[in-house]
């Protein structure tokens, strides 16, 4: 799975993904700090990557939701608020192996949300 990681995680993370051997873009190596979500979905969605995120906004913007459709994206939303920086990475560590799985076996569009604690992976409707 190649992961897109976007400015509401930080590019540190993404850069220990990689530390570890993951396959992981964030979106500061690719396009300006503030490029609308609009603009740089495509790019995920036509490299066949996927997006990892705590941005929940993208379920609810009609433009980009659009994007996310027309550009067959599958994401992965990190959940919980006031998260720090130790928690977020047990959460992704925690989950990773199962959001590869879940990854390669999902027609795309998909969006799933991924828990703050435990490991049960809910599908939400794109």
């Amino acid at each position: 799975m190649k992961a897109f990681v976007d400015n509401n995680l930080s590019s540190k993370l993404a850069a220990g993904m990689k530390g570890f051997g993951e396959d992981v873009v964030h979106l500061k190596e690719i396009f300006p700090d503030d490029t609308p979500d609009a603009d740089w979905l495509p790019y995920v969605g036509q490299n066949d990557m996927i997006l990892v995120t705590r941005d929940n906004k993208i379920r609810w913007n009609p433009s980009e939701i659009a994007a996310f459709k027309a550009h067959n994206v599958g994401a992965f939303f990190l959940s919980g608020k006031k998260r720090t920086a130790c928690e977020l990475i047990q959460q992704l560590v925690r989950n990773y192996p199962r959001m590869k799985e879940l990854a390669g076996k999902t027609r795309r569009p998909f969006m799933f949300r991924v828990p703050p604690n435990g490991t049960k992976i809910e599908q939400l409707q794109p």
